[in-house]
């Protein structure tokens, strides 16, 4: 069915897209663990912490930033990789891995609004969550319907 296929190419075409935003976001924030540069804690930069003689402080954010953004550069990598090969070639088991990884990842992200009370980061969060489950919801007729129920 045509509809079908577009509805699946649209779907990769956003899960591509979210893989893309995830890695280049990744390497921002890689970029300003690195640098240093316009970070900010709360209402507090790292020049105003310099100046207080917290410079292990700053030393220890910025290396757990650059953690951080390793981690989720791997993330998207790998979720692009699943998205333009096993997801691409229909593999049931893709779509389970895309829904589990964007779930558990994003909701436990934007969960720290409850835990630390801190929304900082959550739209984008929001946002990959939302626009991976779309992408997601786009090919699941590809991957659930039988040929005699597109009929």
């Amino acid at each position: 069915m045509k509809g079908e296929r577009i509805l699946f190419g649209a779907s990769v075409v956003v899960l591509a897209l979210v893989a893309a935003v995830i890695i280049y976001g990744s390497l921002q924030s890689v970029a300003v663990g690195f640098s240093g540069r316009a970070d900010r804690i709360g209402s507090i930069g790292f020049d105003q912490l310099r100046e207080m003689g917290a410079e292990d402080a700053v030393q220890a954010i910025r290396g757990r930033r650059v953690t951080a953004a390793t981690w989720a550069l791997g993330y998207g990598v790998l979720f692009a990789w699943v998205v333009l090969g096993p997801y691409r070639r229909k593999e049931h088991w893709a779509w389970w891995a895309l829904l589990a990884s964007l779930l558990i990842s994003q909701i436990i992200s934007i969960s720290r609004v409850v835990f630390i009370g801190s929304s900082a980061g959550t739209a984008a969060s929001a946002m990959v969550l939302s626009f991976g489950l779309l992408g997601l919801l786009a090919g699941a007729p590809r991957f659930f319907l039988r040929r005699t129920d597109l009929l």
